[in-house]
């Protein structure tokens, strides 16, 4: 099934308003997103998909945090390593730019970077490196079951 339909179908399930949009230029980096968006380039909530000893993890932060994968990996009691490309499409179905925890066909293990609750309103990936949609990070936390956690360093380079 196509990401952006497992997407609307999440969003469906919880009874919630498909807020999903298209950008024909692409939203392939946080930068990108905000600024086809008009919002905070924090706002933009990257999904990045870690490998570890029980599958694969998602770790959703704000698009100016670098995740601490070792923060990360004394929290959860796993050791995380980084993925490419072939592991997102072949374990996910997804594309590169395109990774939301709300597309998966399997519950895996979400976290949220706590920093991102200071928002109302945060951006994430609906599927495709070319849709996104709004979401509170409460009910990000609820739909995912996701542990909320410091798990980034703010960047030293501002956007």
């Amino acid at each position: 099934m196509d990401p952006v339909q497992r997407v609307r179908d999440t969003l469906c399930l919880w009874g919630l308003d498909d807020t999903i949009q298209a950008f024909g230029e692409g939203t392939h980096t946080a930068v990108d997103a905000a600024r086809a968006i008009g919002c905070e380039v924090h706002q933009i909530a990257k999904s990045i998909v870690f490998a570890t000893t029980n599958g694969p993890m998602i770790v959703v932060a704000g698009g100016t945090n670098r995740i601490d994968k070792r923060k990360v990996g004394r929290a959860t009691g796993m050791k995380l390593h980084s993925v490419g490309a072939d592991y997102l499409r072949e374990r996910l179905e997804l594309e590169p730019g395109g990774v939301t925890p709300l597309a998966t066909d399997t519950e895996l293990p979400v976290v949220i970077d706590s920093d991102l609750f200071a928002f109302d309103q945060i951006w994430l990936s609906a599927g495709t490196p070319s849709h996104v949609l709004s979401i509170t990070p409460e009910m990000l936390r609820m739909i995912t079951k996701a542990q909320i956690m410091a798990v980034t360093e703010v960047s030293s380079s501002s956007s």
